[in-house]
Formats: C-alpha cells, sequence, structure tokens
C-alpha cells in the first residue's frame, strides 16, 4: 500500500516548531515506512509571503528527511484538471482551490495523511476521491 503523507499551508506553518515534535515524528515514519510527504505548489504559494516565510519555507524544503526531501507536485494541466474536477463534484466554489490542490495532491497514492487546519474542508473535498482513503491530523498533533 502506497502512504503519503500531505502538507497544507498550516503544517509549513508550524514545520519548524517546538509544537511540531510530533508532526516531525510523522513524516520520518512515513519515510521509514517507504512513504513519500509531499505538498501542492499552491500551497507554497499560501505560505511564502514575505521574506522571512519564505525562507523558513526553503529551509523546510532543502531538508532531507530519511535521506528524501518534500516532493512539491506542480500544477499541470492534468492537475489543474483534478483540482476542477474535485470542486466540481464536491459543488464547491474557487473560494476552496487551495484545499482542492492538496486533496488531488492525495489521489496518486491508497492512503493519505493530510496535516491541516482545515480537517472539515479537506473532508468534504475527499469525498470525490473515493479510491484513496484520506485522514486528516492537526500540525500541532498528528500522531
Amino acid at each position: 500500500m502506497s502512504v503519503a503523507v500531505v502538507l497544507d499551508a498550516a503544517a509549513f506553518d508550524m514545520l519548524d516548531s517546538e509544537q511540531a515534535t510530533g508532526m516531525r515524528a510523522l513524516l520520518r515514519s512515513a519515510i521509514d515506512e517507504g512513504g513519500e510527504v509531499r505538498c501542492a505548489a499552491v500551497t507554497l504559494a499560501e505560505v511564502c509571503r514575505g521574506m522571512v516565510r519564505t525562507r523558513r519555507v526553503e529551509a523546510a524544503l532543502a531538508r532531507r528527511r530519511g535521506g528524501q526531501r518534500i516532493r512539491v507536485l506542480p500544477t499541470d494541466e492534468r492537475f489543474a484538471k483534478l483540482v476542477g474536477a474535485i470542486l466540481h463534484d464536491t459543488g464547491a466554489g474557487s473560494e476552496h482551490i487551495a484545499d482542492a490542490h492538496v486533496v488531488a495532491a492525495c489521489t496518486t497514492v491508497d492512503a493519505a495523511i493530510v496535516l491541516t487546519a482545515d480537517p472539515g474542508d479537506i473532508a468534504t473535498l475527499a469525498a470525490a476521491v473515493p479510491g484513496t482513503r484520506i485522514v486528516t491530523r492537526s500540525p500541532a498533533a498528528p500522531l
């Protein structure tokens, strides 16, 4: 079974904080078990606002965890159409476009753990991809 941990903006905001010890352990565990850590490129657009925040994100992306870096999934034509289908199938508007990108980042694995501050939004959008089991966790306490 393929597994991914998908980071949303809230997870990036907390990644280097003292409260994120559990989250970092989850990332290491996922990688140790053969999974991967990923995020949608649009998530970076949410987080990379201002020099300080952008530098923190750059440091997080450069850091290797278990020999692996966070994989950034670009929004190409296929991915954009998938995001649109998720929004359409759930009746969501474009105000949920960032969360729909997070859900789309889950679709190439059997199971995904989304570290998010918006579990309700993610769960609603996840209904559009029944082939993937998607669970949410708070970045502050993902275990």
